[in-house]
């Protein structure tokens, strides 16, 4: 997940499933910041009248690199639970042109400026339960020797290290990963948004590849450029193929990862707006499937909320038989207000890492 504000509140609901078997990692695209207020030589806060209010309020001032708390926070809502922590970098032509490049200018210079995105990786080391992640893949490759001297500058301050590696750039570094990981650290081939019915002889590589290191295989099965509106409708989805979490034990790797029924995606330009198709998707683990809900009529927006919440509630003794499940709490205690888009990314999230953590 990214460290957008809805994944960040599932990592404090969820807390209590994480553990060795349940690692969160988490692509950072954004720094969290301290709030400083401006004050006078006396040290005292100043205030300020905005238009057409009575109230008086502090000076905010801008954030500055001192004032990030970003680790900091992230470890501190984990309460002692592990997560991999990889700084997210992409290329220019990884995401189209919707997406709101303003809002990840962390994810900017770190992709231009490898000597800041060292700075940031080494910074992780400070943290005792967040574990480095290398990611290497098309646009971010790395010569051999820098790879291996931040391995090795990762490995003086953190007892655990992972690499991140898309299936075109796994043989190039074949040999480092043989000499330099241990069994405390991970390798993760990444297939992106490829079909994993397509990459059997990657796997059989992976699976055959011989390191002391854990081997998880990455795998993104929602696809950007399908919309809501072309999902279907009461019935489990075609269009998510989530065969990684069974087929990794085929492979005989020891774990798997996925974005959890969300898309690898960036912010929206303007949320993603007030129109579109509200759809709903609840995993089942008993048939390793997304169950699919949408109201048609996307000129309705997030107001089509409405009806899917009730298509929901309509089949709740199939999704929560126990009435135990905090996805289907949420959606049962919604009254007047049905959600947005933020929130119903979270039900399908929480939903997710709860059925995979519990069944």
């Amino acid at each position: 997940m990214k460290n957008r504000d809805e994944e960040i509140r599932v990592i404090q609901t969820m807390n209590e499933y994480f553990s060795d078997s349940i690692i969160p990692l988490i692509e950072i695209y954004k720094d969290f910041y301290l709030t400083q207020y401006k004050k006078d030589e006396a040290g005292n806060f100043l205030y300020e009248k905005k238009p057409n209010s009575k109230k008086r309020n502090r000076i905010k001032l801008p954030p500055t690199e001192a004032d990030i708390i970003t680790l900091k926070h992230i470890e501190k809502i984990l309460k002692g639970k592990k997560a991999f922590i990889d700084f997210f970098r992409f290329s220019a032509n990884e995401y189209d042109d919707s997406r709101s490049f303003n809002n990840v200018e962390l994810s900017i210079h770190l992709s231009r400026d490898f000597a800041y995105y060292k700075t940031r990786m080494l910074d992780i080391g400070n943290y005792e339960n967040l574990i480095p992640v290398i990611s290497i893949k098309e646009g971010f490759s790395i010569s051999e020797f820098d790879l291996i001297r931040l391995i090795n500058q990762l490995k003086e301050s953190n007892s655990s290290i992972s690499i991140r590696i898309t299936d075109s750039f796994f043989d190039e570094f074949e040999e480092v990963f043989e000499q330099h990981l241990t069994e405390n650290d991970y390798l993760m081939l990444d297939i992106r948004n490829q079909n994993i019915d397509s990459k059997f002889i990657e796997l059989e590589e992976f699976r055959d590849f011989e390191t002391d290191a854990k081997k998880i295989l990455l795998n993104s099965p929602r696809s950007r450029k399908i919309k809501n509106g072309d999902y279907e409708h009461l019935e489990f989805t075609k269009k998510i193929n989530n065969k990684a979490s069974i087929l990794y034990k085929h492979y005989k790797l020891d774990g798997f990862g996925d974005f959890g029924g969300l898309k690898d995606d960036l912010p929206v330009n303007a949320g993603g707006g007030p129109m579109g198709t509200a759809l709903a998707l609840i995993y089942c683990k008993e048939v390793n499937a997304f169950y699919s809900i949408k109201h048609n009529d996307s000129s309705a927006g997030v107001r089509g909320y409405r009806f899917v919440r009730n298509d929901v509630l309509l089949r709740i003794s199939y999704f929560d038989p126990t009435r135990s499940c905090s996805a289907i709490q949420k959606i049962e205690c919604m009254e007047d207000k049905f959600g947005t888009w933020k929130t119903w990314n979270n039900i399908t999230l929480t939903r997710y890492i709860e059925e995979q953590a519990t069944k």
